[in-house]
């Protein structure tokens, strides 16, 4: 943060304490009524999912593997790939509260062309899952990418992410400059663009990030009653898809299975708790790749305006 002056620097700081305070106070009292509410029977309910869903098993999508990276500390991570490997690769990362999955229609539409892989970020399903908040910085999650694109025997690829995917996304090629062929980012500003744009209706949007730096209470809501809150998340107003004919209860069951797996949900809020406490504000150069821009305008979480910036 060397261009920002000092007294913008403790200004920030201090907003990001008051605002964690507020939303932190705010989320848990809202995760305690919801508790009140439904009762501890049904707040603590959980279903056991020993094993994939039928439908995440469809071999239309592919094959499913495990690749040990080089961090042979961190990610082993679940694959879903098509196509054979003398096709260039397309590399597809997922969002929050996702996982390969996301990318089912695109990974069909594509192998006609690409070797398509989709894979698991470290800490989701079975992708490994370090203990350690600092484990989830966006470099090293960026270099869980770079280690994957070699690990499957290619020195470089065209990547496709979208949310959490697509801000670890921008950082790839500001580390490992000659890695990325072209990259296609939906609705995620460069990290540059998102600090310099920040607004009070942004903040406002993103009032989640800020409960999640609670510890315990954000993974007690997302575990409560069974990962309902998967379908208010997919499927209803603001974060939800506008046709939710493309979200099927079997479809969620693929994405309440990866966040059942042990360890998953404290791994993934995680990345927002790392953001916060090791935050790379080098990391917002300029980039020399192709990009393509896609911007759902609907989107709960991130406002049209940063598709500008």
């Amino acid at each position: 943060m060397d261009s920002i002056p000092i007294h913008t620097q403790i200004l920030m700081v201090i907003g990001k304490i008051v605002l964690t305070l507020f939303y932190g106070t705010l989320g848990t009292f809202s995760t305690v009524l919801l508790l009140i509410y439904n009762g501890p029977s049904k707040f603590f309910r959980r279903v056991e999912r020993a094993t994939p869903p039928a439908q995440a098993m469809d071999p239309v999508y592919g094959k499913h593997d495990m690749i040990k990276l080089k961090a042979s500390c961190f990610s082993s991570t679940n694959m879903t790939h098509k196509s054979t490997s003398d096709q260039p690769l397309m590399l597809f990362v997922h969002g929050f509260p996702e996982c390969w999955y996301t990318w089912r229609y695109q990974m069909k539409y594509f192998s006609k062309n690409y070797r398509v892989v989709a894979f698991d970020l470290r800490g989701y399903g079975l992708s490994s899952k370090p203990a350690n908040v600092k484990d989830y910085r966006i470099d090293s999650l960026a270099g869980d990418i770079a280690d994957l694109v070699e690990g499957l025997g290619y020195k470089s690829c065209i990547l496709v992410a979208h949310d959490w995917g697509a801000l670890i996304a921008w950082v790839v090629p500001m580390l490992y400059p000659n890695l990325i062929d072209k990259l296609i980012i939906l609705n995620a500003p460069h990290p540059g663009a998102y600090r310099d744009s920040l607004s009070v209706k942004q903040l406002r949007k993103s009032w989640y990030m800020f409960f999640y730096q609670v510890p315990f209470m954000p993974e007690l809501l997302f575990q409560s009653n069974d990962l309902a809150l998967f379908k208010q998340i997919f499927c209803t107003k603001p974060m939800g898809l506008i046709n939710t004919n493309n979200m099927t209860s079997d479809d969620l069951e693929v994405f309440k299975y990866t966040f059942s797996q042990k360890g998953t949900p404290t791994a993934a809020i995680n990345y927002y708790r790392a953001f916060f406490r090791h935050p790379r504000d080098d990391l917002e150069k300029k980039i020399n790749v192709p990009v393509l821009i896609i911007w759902g305008c609907k989107d709960g979480a991130l406002g049209e305006e940063l598709a500008d910036a």
